[in-house]
């Protein structure tokens, strides 16, 4: 398991986070459009254990997610980069965005997208597997 530092924008908020899976899920849902300011996010999920704030604080938003849920998203309270959130559904796994950790762009391309029904119709596959919302449990 290797260790990813990570930062906001503003650098006032910090982070660390325990990764094994070396590999993005790209998310085109619209939250993660509304919440990222762009055409989709990149994310991995992992336990709730392996983050670790080391600097700064961190604020939270709720919003009810599609499974009816609540959904807690976290933000650095200056410039709002928003290193992870939480869906209650998943017990006590946290997505987070790989994209604000150092050294992850040579992850190479995303494992999987999800939410491709919402994907806007421009935008080209990268994955090798797409799935409409979830891929089936």
């Amino acid at each position: 398991m290797t260790a990813y530092k990570g930062q906001c924008h503003c650098g006032q908020t910090t982070w660390t986070a325990e990764i094994s899976d070396e590999k993005h899920v790209l998310c085109h849902c619209t939250a993660c459009k509304v919440l990222g300011g762009g055409e989709f996010t990149l994310n991995q999920i992992i336990p709730k254990e392996n983050f670790k704030l080391t600097g700064g604080d961190l604020k939270q938003y709720t919003y009810k997610g599609d499974s009816g849920n609540s959904v807690d998203c976290f933000y650095c309270p200056n410039c709002t980069s928003h290193p992870y959130h939480h869906q209650h559904i998943m017990g006590d796994n946290i997505v987070i965005r790989t994209s604000l950790l150092k050294d992850t762009e040579k992850w190479g391309k995303p494992a999987a997208e999800i939410y491709g029904s919402q994907k806007w119709s421009w935008q080209p596959q990268t994955a090798d597997d797409i799935f409409d919302t979830t891929p089936p449990s």
